[in-house]
């Protein structure tokens, strides 16, 4: 990891407004540094960047050359038509000044809605892409739209990170994704999820994501599960993932010794 992801993870990007967990940035973090070592080129970018929260992580893991996009509707509110955020132009510019000094000129920002961004807008600025986070519109239709666009600009190897798929207060999120993995033209397929983000990869990438982020992340591992078809690994969702004594006791269980330590702890329970 870069001097600079250390010490944005560190104390920059809690001090920007928008919405990620903690948890999620360190994930993310462990991707794009996955991506750098097996050699998976392209652009970076994201649909909806608010002020810039996740965009100037994303845009810390490139390599010199690799561009980075970003796109929102920022003041033209009209075109935000389930009000799902409301990004300023000038905040988000003045974050990535302070966080990618000169690099940040060279950002390629269309404030356009997702849905009139056509593949070779995307193409023809940045080239493939090798990992994108969706946070724009949260009706389906939006959903829908951004997966399709960026699974058809992707790199090899490339993943999509999707925000709010879970989330209570955008129903829309999740049906949009169905309507989309339904789809017999759909590519991607989600392989992992932290709190507030599912991932994406081609199908015949999602084994390589799954093995390489579980050696990587195998601390915060909380369970594998099945979406639509689909197995993906579960990762640092539940409050108890981050509790020392959990862990500890996880561990001891798949000791050896674990089946005599749940003995001894049901008969001392027992007041034997």
């Amino acid at each position: 990891m870069t001097t600079q992801r250390q010490a944005y993870l560190k104390r920059g990007y809690s001090r920007i407004g928008g919405w990620l967990f903690p948890y999620s940035a360190r994930f993310i973090d462990s991707l794009l540094e996955l991506q750098l070592e097996a050699d998976v080129r392209g652009s970076v970018g994201e649909i909806g960047v608010h002020h810039g929260k996740l965009f100037i992580l994303l845009a810390l893991g490139r390599r010199a050359g690799e561009a980075a996009f970003a796109i929102d509707v920022f003041g033209d509110q009209h075109l935000n038509r389930d009000d799902s955020g409301s990004g300023d132009r000038e905040i988000f510019l003045n974050n990535t000044r302070r966080w990618l000094g000169s690099d940040s000129e060279s950002l390629n920002v269309l404030q356009r809605s997702s849905l009139d961004v056509r593949p070779e807008e995307i193409l023809e600025r940045n080239g493939p892409v090798r990992l994108a986070s969706i946070d724009g519109g949260h009706t389906e239709d939006c959903v829908i739209n951004d997966l399709t666009l960026v699974q058809s600009v992707l790199a090899p190897k490339g993943v999509v990170i999707l925000d709010d798929h879970f989330n209570e207060f955008w129903p829309e999120v999740s049906s949009g994704v169905a309507r989309y993995l339904l789809d017999p033209g759909a590519r991607l397929r989600p392989f992992a999820i932290t709190p507030n983000k599912t991932y994406f990869a081609a199908a015949e990438d999602v084994a390589f994501y799954r093995r390489s982020l579980r050696s990587r992340n195998d601390y915060y591992y909380e369970k594998t599960a099945r979406l639509l078809g689909s197995e993906l690994d579960i990762f640092g969702t539940q409050p108890w993932t981050f509790s020392l004594k959990a862990r500890l006791i996880k561990w001891i269980k798949a000791t050896p010794f674990g089946p005599y330590v749940q003995a001894l702890h049901r008969r001392l329970a027992r007041g034997l």
